[in-house]
């Protein structure tokens, strides 16, 4: 650090004049200022952590060691056995899982990178499971549902919007079922008596409780409200689906399956709703018993 030799002002590195006086900073011939290098090792800036570090550069190698020791291993055990027929399975397994845990850690330390790679990986590893028999059936249904939780629980995240997200996740649903029902059955058989209505009804619940928590006074939204309305939606969707599949399959209006579950919930429901009542009468007596 240099100071200004007519005033005494301390000078920035690189200075060309004092900010104070305006005196030329001269430098003798031969001479080039310089920063001085820190005694301790400074935080790397975001722009140098990119990359694959040294951390990141052990996890792979140890991920794909211990990969390549468990498939040989495989292999050798069930050659051995005479069961190498069935080895395409376990060894396909470990391939995947070590595969995944390397995209995860090259992938960046975020929900929707980390929630992409892993549900593409897995969607890749159904495809590949299923190619066991050289042939695919079940993870073309399997697959491509990936692509729907993405959309709907990943898509939010992205960015675009809570309104153009929770219509995209609806529209994405809904096509889904339905190519599902022209697939199988070649026509729409279930899809209208069955899954519209039953979605239907979990928009209705979930828009129930979303004006409820924007149009409520107090904009604290507790856990035991958000845990309430989470089961209210849960079971009640799943209520509808077996009343409405139960009315399909043989033309009665009950529950069959759901009917326990529907027990359960009325008892935690209650439950959480005492919760919030007392809750609430203690804010309201302390509240006036305190102005008061």
């Amino acid at each position: 650090m240099a100071y200004c030799v007519q005033c005494g002002v301390k000078l920035a590195d690189g200075a060309a004049s004092c900010p104070l006086c305006n005196t030329v900073v001269l430098l003798p011939p031969g001479i080039e200022e310089s920063r001085a290098s820190p005694l301790f090792a400074q935080k790397l800036g975001k722009e140098q952590e990119r990359g694959v570090t040294k951390w990141r550069k052990g996890v792979i190698e140890l991920t794909a060691a211990l990969a390549v020791v468990s498939i040989i291993a495989l292999g050798l055990s069930l050659g051995l056995s005479g069961l190498g027929r069935y080895s395409y399975i376990p060894i396909l397994s470990v391939a995947a899982l070590a595969v995944t845990l390397i995209a995860l850690v090259l992938a960046k330390p975020t929900y929707t990178h980390q929630a992409t790679v892993l549900l593409a990986c897995s969607a890749l590893f159904l495809l590949a499971l299923d190619w066991s028999d050289r042939s695919l059936f079940w993870s073309l249904i399997a697959a491509p549902a990936h692509l729907v939780a993405w959309v709907v629980a990943v898509g939010p995240w992205t960015g675009i919007g809570v309104r153009k997200a929770a219509s995209l996740g609806i529209a994405t649903v809904l096509s889904f079922l339905m190519v599902i029902n022209v697939v199988v059955t070649g026509s729409l058989t279930w899809f209208v008596p069955v899954a519209l209505p039953t979605m239907v009804c979990a928009l209705i619940l979930t828009a129930l409780f979303v004006l409820f928590f924007v149009k409520r006074k107090s904009r604290l939204i507790n856990v035991v409200d958000v845990v309430m309305a989470t089961l209210v939606i849960l079971f009640g969707s799943i209520a509808s689906f077996d009343l409405f599949l139960t009315h399909y399959q043989r033309g009665l209006w009950t529950l069959r399956w759901s009917l326990s579950l529907v027990y359960s919930a009325t008892v935690i429901l209650l439950f959480l709703l005492a919760i919030t009542c007392s809750r609430r009468l203690r804010r309201y007596f302390t509240t006036h018993i305190r102005h008061s």
